[in-house]
């Protein structure tokens, strides 16, 4: 039997893997550990979603074996060239984040270095609290936010801060995806009450 968390983060995984497409997609599989079955999973269970079937997408990555471990390991490599290319924002370091963006969407959006200027710039209006105008720079970019825009209001008020690292996880995936079941499992497991997902 599989654990309530387990499923909810794999239902959360398979709503939307675009956190691993966009930090690096296969590459990011690779550097985990998951072997070539498993990457085909993540990649059907991404077109499943895509076309609206949550649970076929569930269950074929469940089919592939892919279990809490594989599910961590994932996200450790995820975070990892998050990290990269945090780093290489911060230090305005073009080459580096060349690199870490190598082989993911990213690299299809970010391709010159006055793009790379219009992204540094992006993200430093996000971090000073500007975010119609960082939403209206990184759109420039072809960069779209969340629909669900619920990032901002979490974070404010400390919900996610009890959460432990995989329901975080979890929890940012769902919300990526407007998934808002799987939020509220998510809170109701961490045991956090009074929480309002509806705007």
């Amino acid at each position: 039997m599989q654990s309530k968390s387990l499923l909810i983060a794999i239902a959360a995984f398979a709503v939307t893997t675009t956190g691993v497409h966009a930090y690096g997609g296969s590459k990011v599989l690779t550097r985990a550990g998951v072997n070539k079955e498993q990457v085909q999973a993540f990649e059907d269970a991404k077109e499943l979603r895509d076309s609206g079937n949550f649970k076929g997408a569930r269950d074929r990555l469940l089919e592939a074996g892919i279990d809490e471990e594989t599910l961590k390991n994932v996200n450790k490599a995820r975070r990892t060239v998050e990290q990269a290319i945090h780093e290489a924002v911060e230090s305005r370091d073009y080459e580096a984040f060349k690199l870490a963006i190598a082989d993911s969407p990213l690299a299809d959006i970010i391709t010159s270095e006055s793009d790379f200027e219009q992204f540094v710039e992006a993200h430093e209006l996000k971090r000073n609290g500007n975010w119609e105008e960082a939403e209206t720079a990184f759109s420039e970019l072809g960069i779209d936010k969340p629909e669900n825009g619920l990032g901002k209001r979490f974070h404010r008020h400390g919900l996610l801060s009890e959460l432990s690292d995989e329901q975080r996880e979890a929890f940012r995936v769902a919300r990526q995806s407007n998934d808002r079941e799987t939020m509220r499992a998510i809170l109701d497991e961490a045991g956090i009450e009074n929480h309002k997902l509806n705007r």
